[in-house]
């Protein structure tokens, strides 16, 4: 991974107040930021407790600091007696993973994981998807660093389009198409916080982010429990278009008897829309609807749980 000038500091963490005794802490994919990506779950999340949710810094990106701040963190919540719940999105899903994997031989001490699309290197890729992403990952001989930024820019575009839903239709004609005109009226701020990000992303922060994906060394090569802690699975029915299912990470974690191997308390659960429509990767801003109630049916179940098992044993 290429060095980053970025810090990890505590700007990067925005914690907010919650009801409960869990600490959320929410990890979103290389776009949008943690508030765009987490907008319609922070409500659900800070019913059961705080929430922290991290922001990567634009100008760069260092996983082994990130990771090494996560640990703290998810300790220090853990000694103030709340109960840290992990929860990452698409990279950071494989953030999660990667952080897991570095902390096996002095576990973290969780109250509860969620995973949603997580992809855990970059051999999880679709093949289309990846071979877009490559140029970027391993750029060919002769390109140029003009030719290897366009790209990166063009990605994480291609990312965040896919978490906006449709393109925006005029204001005039959006007033006179209800209701989905006036839908798109309401997400337009949203859209342009999203947009805003992506221009604030210089190039070099960009590749960094990418990057970041080559240190991933992927469940494929753990051996024994990642954690004891209650563990949701969510994958979009629709992941075929980003994620390949029989991937080195993504087979095993959609699969129960795989996933027990590292996760003896996992569910699994593939989401769909209203009336079987299909839902694709990471998608928690357009489709919360349909992540929503399972994410609530298993955070309930972790309150059961606290009420039985000491932070300890759960950990």
């Amino acid at each position: 991974m290429r060095p980053s000038t970025a810090q990890f500091d505590d700007s990067c963490f925005v914690t907010e107040r919650g009801r409960g005794e869990h600490h959320a802490l929410l990890i979103p994919g290389l776009v949008p930021d943690g508030a765009e990506t987490f907008l319609r779950q922070q409500p659900l999340f800070r019913a059961f407790g705080d929430t922290t949710t991290i922001t990567y810094p634009y100008d760069g990106f260092d996983l082994d600091q990130l990771i090494e701040a996560l640990a703290i963190r998810i300790r220090a919540a853990a000694a103030r007696g709340e109960r840290p719940v992990l929860v990452g999105v698409s990279v950071g899903g494989g953030i999660a993973l990667e952080l897991l994997r570095r902390t096996q031989a002095d576990p973290l001490p969780l109250a509860g994981l969620i995973l949603v699309s997580p992809m855990t290197c970059s051999d999880d890729l679709a093949p289309m998807f990846k071979r877009f992403l490559d140029p970027v990952l391993n750029p060919p001989e002769g390109s140029s660093s003009a030719d290897v930024i366009e790209k990166a820019r063009t990605f994480f575009r291609t990312l965040a389009s896919r978490s906006m839903g449709e393109p925006l239709m005029s204001t005039w004609k959006a007033l006179f198409t209800p209701p989905r005109g006036w839908i798109q009226l309401r997400e337009r701020g949203i859209r342009l916080r999203i947009e805003r990000t992506l221009n604030r992303i210089p190039a070099a922060g960009a590749i960094a982010r990418v990057n970041a994906i080559l240190a991933f060394v992927g469940i494929h090569q753990v051996r024994g429990v990642l954690t004891k802690a209650p563990t949701l699975i969510c994958w979009g029915s629709r992941e075929r278009h980003t994620l390949r299912m029989d991937g080195p990470g993504t087979g095993m974690l959609c699969r129960p008897d795989m996933a027990f191997r590292l996760f003896p308390d996992a569910e699994i659960q593939w989401i769909y829309d209203r009336d079987g429509e299909e839902v694709p990767h990471a998608s928690l801003l357009k489709h919360a609807h349909a992540f929503n109630p399972p994410l609530k049916k298993f955070l309930k179940r972790l309150s059961k749980v606290a009420l039985k098992r000491p932070l300890a044993e759960a950990g």
